[in-house]
């Protein structure tokens, strides 16, 4: 049974939520007699040591953009319509620059068995079943799924967003954490708190400013902002954010880095990530990078927002973590002055958090759940 999957350029950088779990889905769910066909730019060798199970299909013109391009969707459109697939995968959130394939998209594509995984909450619910015309829907959230139902949609189903998990990077590479720090200025062995987000879309970076400003004094601790710029306005939000913190900026309390290399390795390096997002609009129901920290065995701290806190289950203590009100820099505050008070405290949450991932956000296992959907649909 061959399988078209549908989502953004499969090619690294390997530094987005959606392609990696795309990537996962292909990777794992891809027991033999199936075969998933992913969605390249040209000249992309990254699949290659898993053929015959997974096949490249090159039609992107480059792996670097956030969303693809028009003529990029009008290739795969064509390409739908001329792959001799068995059924189709869908991975994109139903929003407004996204739903482009549903409003494109002939009866002949249509009428071809599929599923659609929606990995991020939707801007509206408006006229949702106009956009989600699949067999099998699919979220990888609660919340999402939740939200789906009410709004009358049937048969909705919950893979949770999952990542491949090996021994924490501490265990593996400790030399590759110290050069990491080395290369990024980074002083290891100080209290490291990361904020692995972005500036658009919600406040999230504001407050975690807020927070170090109430800190930097009286923390022994660096503070990264670790954000991609995604667009012109994004440089201005940084720039904003570099004068706000001009102080501890000269005192090299804060750091900037705009393109992390080796996130493994800077998640494992951390005391504590978080991300205190009032929204997941734009994002990953619930951000893979939060899951892949708690894999190092680096607690989290979180706005208490539906679908985010999903990322610590019904008792985020227990399961890696703190949750603060959004919003609220100088709750996160506290939360971050108390797991980098306390070494011990630390270590606990670490632990439990990557036995919660084992448990619950494991690739291997989950993703494997899409071969049986897949076989459904033939």
């Amino acid at each position: 049974m061959q399988i078209l999957l549908v989502s953004k350029p499969l090619a690294p950088p390997w530094n987005d939520s959606g392609k990696n779990w795309a990537r996962d889905v292909a990777t794992y769910a891809s027991p033999p007699p199936l075969i998933h066909h992913v969605l390249t730019p040209r000249g992309c060798d990254a699949w290659d040591d898993l053929a015959p199970r997974v096949v490249a299909d090159p039609i992107y013109g480059n792996a670097g953009h956030f969303a693809p391009r028009l003529r990029d969707k009008a290739r795969t459109l064509l390409h739908m319509l001329h792959r001799r697939c068995d059924a189709v995968h869908f991975c994109f959130a139903p929003n407004r620059r996204s739903n482009w394939l549903a409003q494109l998209a002939p009866s002949t594509v249509r009428r071809k068995p599929s599923v659609h995984t929606i990995l991020s909450v939707p801007a509206s619910f408006k006229q949702i079943d106009r956009v989600l015309f699949s067999d099998r829907l699919v979220c990888v959230s609660h919340n999402t799924a939740d939200i789906l139902v009410r709004h009358g949609l049937r048969g909705v189903e919950i893979i949770p967003a999952a990542i491949p998990i090996e021994a924490p990077l501490w265990e593996r590479d400790p030399a590759r954490i110290a050069r990491y720090a080395a290369r990024s200025g980074l002083v290891s062995g100080e209290p490291l708190v990361v904020f692995p987000g972005d500036y658009e879309f919600s406040r999230a970076a504001d407050v975690f400013a807020e927070a170090v400003l109430r800190l930097w004094r009286e923390v022994d601790a660096q503070f990264v902002f670790a954000c991609r710029i995604k667009q012109p306005e994004s440089l201005q939000r940084e720039a904003a954010l570099r004068r706000r913190l001009r102080e501890p900026l000269e005192a090299r309390r804060v750091h900037f880095v705009r393109e992390v290399d080796d996130i493994e390795a800077l998640l494992a390096l951390a005391r504590v990530v978080t991300l205190p997002a009032e929204s997941t609009y734009a994002k990953m129901d619930i951000p893979l990078v939060l899951l892949e920290a708690l894999a190092q065995r680096t607690p989290i701290i979180v706005a208490d927002v539906a679908p985010l806190r999903e990322a610590l289950g019904e008792r985020p203590r227990q399961s890696g973590g703190l949750v603060v009100p959004p919003l609220d820099g100088a709750a996160l505050a506290e939360a971050i002055r108390e797991v980098v008070a306390e070494p011990g405290l630390a270590d606990d949450l670490g632990d439990a958090g990557r036995s919660h991932v084992l448990k619950h956000h494991d690739a291997a296992r989950n993703c494997r759940q899409y071969a049986d959907i897949y076989t459904s649909l033939g």
